[in-house]
């Protein structure tokens, strides 16, 4: 029986990983084969070289396949970075059957009304996720099709992506010797991994700390409503500690691993840390004053984030609290920060509905976005058609721009 093989890649700002796993039949992942590698080149989620990207790629791919025992040619990647950006298209369409049934067409119509919306000319649509459907301006549900009504509103999320990012992005991976199965927000991989769907209903956010950005998803009702890539992350705390002892990056990133902590309340005592910087030098590090360090980088990230929600209506709709995942997550007393910063519960997520293989290797917040992009549901609905690949703004044929002037005299 043929198995059916899927793959990942989570190229960030300090590490590649790659996943290469089984879907199985009820949707759980058996993990075959995984990779890490060093990363460089990532300049706050976008790649500033090539090469060395392609090399990392190359490496954690390899390590992976190695496990696996088998060789691979496309990769689910995920997207981040400061130049994707997201929107709300609201829309309607009236309903030409005769026993006014809504049917897949319908909406159909809607999707394709959002794919020749008008969008700044550098950037591409990468997602249209559906928030809401209204029929006839009253009942709200999940799926239309085979609903009664005259006239059909959809609300959706648009998800849209700088094409230049992107294209290095493709360069990079095609250099490894790879070709790219899917282009995936990731955020919304790292949601399907670590978030129950009770949450999503409740209302819940999401917030993967990374090494060069921070990723931030919120759910409300069961639909995706907001979406931001916040420029500061694990590697502006690590530079801090770098700055604040004169010490190199390295043993920065070290110390803030085996150290670190987001609140001071997590602090069971305070002790002193020696840092060897050279054959002739030693540093002498306070972890209070470590801790301090740290948390005011986190405090700060976390009080962005609140002012972002707040400034979108959204902070009330949050009921089940904040999900953190991610490297920068790790922080022993994250959550707690958190929970202090925004007033609601937060915990830390883990990758879930994995089978067997080496599931146990994975049960990690800094592979939540590995998982999440192996798995089905991201987006919900396809974007992009093949004769739109070209990513322009205004890139719809004669016949789409025909076909919708005349839709709507039909309507009317």
């Amino acid at each position: 029986m043929k198995k059916n093989i899927v793959a990942s890649l989570d190229i960030g700002t300090t590490k590649t990983c790659a996943i290469i796993a089984e879907r199985l039949k009820d949707n759980k992942l058996n993990i075959l084969g995984v990779g890490v590698a060093h990363s460089e080149g990532m300049t706050k989620g976008t790649v500033a070289n090539i090469i060395t990207i392609s090399e990392s790629i190359r490496q954690a791919v390899s390590s992976a396949e190695s496990q696996a025992g088998i060789k691979i040619s496309a990769v689910n990647v995920g997207v981040a970075g400061i130049y994707i950006n997201s929107m709300r298209y609201r829309n309607f369409v009236l309903i030409n059957d005769p026993d006014f049934i809504i049917r897949e067409s319908d909406v159909e119509k809607l999707i394709d009304d959002v794919r020749v919306s008008r969008i700044p000319s550098d950037y591409f649509i990468l997602h249209i996720i559906p928030e809401e459907f209204i029929v006839d301006g009253e009942n709200v549900v999940d799926n239309p099709v085979g609903v009664s009504g005259r006239k059909l509103e959809a609300t959706h999320h648009i998800v849209l992506a700088q094409k230049t990012s992107t294209d290095n992005l493709k360069k990079a991976v095609e250099k490894a010797g790879l070709k790219i199965n899917k282009m995936i927000l990731q955020p919304l991989a790292s949601a399907n991994a670590v978030l129950h769907k009770e949450e999503k209903e409740l209302g819940v956010a999401l917030i993967d700390i990374g090494g060069g950005t921070t990723d931030v998803a919120v759910y409300v009702n069961g639909a995706i409503r907001h979406t931001r890539v916040i420029g500061i992350a694990g590697s502006h705390v690590t530079n801090d500690i770098r700055t604040a002892f004169n010490i190199i990056t390295e043993q920065s990133e070290k110390i803030k691993i085996e150290y670190g902590y987001a609140t001071p309340k997590a602090l069971v005592q305070d002790y002193e840390i020696n840092v060897r910087v050279s054959p002739v030098r030693q540093v002498t590090i306070s972890l209070s004053i470590l801790t301090e360090i740290i948390q005011l980088r986190m405090r700060e990230l976390f009080t962005i984030i609140d002012n972002e929600l707040k400034k979108a209506n959204l902070k009330n709709q949050i009921n089940s609290g904040f999900v953190l995942t991610g490297g920068g997550s790790q922080l022993k007393g994250c959550d707690d920060l958190a929970t202090e910063v925004f007033g609601k519960q937060a915990r830390i997520g883990m990758p879930m509905d994995l089978g067997g293989g080496l599931s146990k290797k994975i049960e990690n917040p800094i592979y939540s976005t590995a998982v999440g992009l192996l798995m089905n549901g991201v987006p919900s609905i396809p974007t992009i058609k093949e004769e739109e690949k070209n990513y322009s703004s205004y890139s719809f044929s004669f016949k789409q721009v025909f076909k919708k002037v005349y839709d709507f005299f039909k309507e009317f």
